[in-house]
């Protein structure tokens, strides 16, 4: 069967060439994805600074519990389907798809109903009882993406990321708008929630009126079960890992803070996590597609080719998260109102987590894509066992911030334990991977230049 991931002529050259001219396609998907994130970042952040002098604090953390108890829930059942779709060999073929859109709709169903009968007890748990209507119609968000097409997963696979760039931008600009306009009616929590739920709506209307024949119709497999769980099992163990790493300081703060404060910190996480969209984007669109053809044509290729694809952007990516971290506190302070000032602190802990996030995530598909799911278990084992052990010490002796500093330096541990990964299976690079510090190393320096330099200059203080 041809592989829908390079063109039709690339079979005829050598495993080389056949390389060679698929990194050019490469570097075209690249530029569209940090396009792409970088237009969603801009969107993000003008439509952040209108509604922080619209709503309270409060209102950004009743949206981060939900968030939480949302990710709760997804982690917990996720069984890998968009990488098992764009590695699998049939992910064009009518049936396959069928199946794999029938599992998801399966799950998707239970994960509404639980959160709906889970509501009441979760918001008692957390001590904050009236959050239980807003955290039942949070789980709307499980029911709606059942319900879309598989296309924006079949699309990865087939380099249509031009198209789901479109997507993208389009539904952040819609979920701007909606948000600002139920603003203006609600002045509370609910305008964040109905226009999430608005956009879901329009993306799963997206996810068919894009692409041809992407509609799907029921079709069980048993088999399909199997495969899926045989290829997925050390996902999903990892997932279950991932919830309580993701999820931990989010538990223990929205109970030891206020609504408030702890709005405080969903924001500062927010803007922390805007970089972060670039890496998913990346990682996920063109890195590991990219290396899953490299394990199928040229396994013996995959360091060279590694480095090769990640390099530029991994050094782009360190430098500005580097600046981010170098000017968090100035950019706080610039972009929000001085009842927000406290999220600059933590925004400058947390990006620390953003900057290795690049190369831990890299890291990751590098070795699904050599066929070593299981090292997405046991990195999360070491997460795990530093956010345990350092946020049970770092609470003890410095209270709720201390656990923010674990959280904010947990991707620094995994890429510790990452770098042993690729020296193991032969695949590191250390002048490369210590280049990449210096790059973050000379944005942090570049960035508290220019913040000292912005506040002398416009006596900023």
């Amino acid at each position: 069967m041809r592989s829908f991931l390079i063109p039709a002529f690339i079979p005829r050259l050598s495993p080389a060439g056949a390389i060679d001219a698929a990194r050019k396609m490469i570097a075209g998907d690249t530029a569209i994805v940090v396009g792409t994130m970088l237009i969603q970042n801009m969107i993000r952040v003008v439509g952040s600074m209108i509604l922080t002098r619209m709503l309270s604090a409060e209102a950004f953390g009743v949206i981060g519990v939900i968030s939480s108890v949302a990710v709760t829930f997804g982690l917990l059942s996720d069984i890998g389907i968009v990488a098992f779709v764009v590695r699998h060999e049939r992910s064009n073929e009518r049936t396959f798809l069928d199946e794999v859109w029938t599992l998801r709709m399966i799950r998707s169903l239970l994960l509404t109903t639980g959160v709906f009968l889970l509501a009441g007890p979760i918001s008692q748990f957390l001590g904050k009882p009236e959050l239980h209507w807003p955290i039942a119609v949070g789980g709307l968000l499980f029911f709606f993406e059942g319900c879309s097409a598989l296309s924006t997963v079949t699309a990865v696979r087939n380099r249509q990321l031009k198209r789901l760039s479109a997507i993208d931008i389009g539904t952040q600009i819609f979920t701007m708008t909606a948000t600002i306009g139920m603003a203006l009616i609600f002045r509370n929590y609910w305008a964040i929630i109905i226009a999430n739920n608005m956009t879901l709506i329009l993306s799963m209307w997206l996810s068919y009126a894009m692409f041809p024949d992407s509609a799907r119709r029921w079709r069980y497999s048993r088999e399909r079960v199997r495969e899926m769980w045989k290829f997925s099992r050390f996902i999903t163990g990892s997932t279950m890992l991932t919830l309580v790493i993701g999820q931990a300081d989010k538990i223990v703060l929205s109970k030891t803070f206020p609504l408030a404060m702890f709005g405080l910190y969903m924001l500062a996480s927010g803007l922390a996590a805007a970089p972060v969209g670039l890496v998913s984007g990346y990682v996920g669109r063109v890195l590991y597609p990219r290396l899953a053809e490299v394990a199928r044509r040229a396994p013996e290729r995959m360091r060279t080719e590694f480095y090769a694809t990640r390099m530029k952007p991994a050094l782009l990516y360190g430098f500005a998260v580097g600046g981010l971290i170098g000017v968090s506190q100035l950019l706080v302070e610039l972009l929000y109102d001085p009842r927000y000032l406290q999220a600059g602190h933590y925004l400058g802990i947390l990006a620390i987590s953003s900057f290795f996030m690049m190369s831990s995530s890299s890291i990751n598909e590098v070795m699904i894509a050599t066929g070593h799911q299981r090292y997405t278990f046991t990195a999360n084992v070491a997460r795990l066992g530093y956010l345990v052990l350092g946020g049970a010490l770092a609470y003890h002796y410095a209270g709720p911030i201390g656990v923010i500093w674990v959280v904010g330096t947990i991707e620094l541990m995994a890429q510790i334990f990452g770098w042993t990964a690729l020296a193991r299976h032969r695949l590191l690079d250390v002048p490369r991977e210590l280049l990449i510090l210096l790059a973050g190393a000379g944005g942090i320096a570049t960035g508290w230049v220019g913040q000292w330099v912005i506040r002398m200059l416009f006596h900023i203080h």
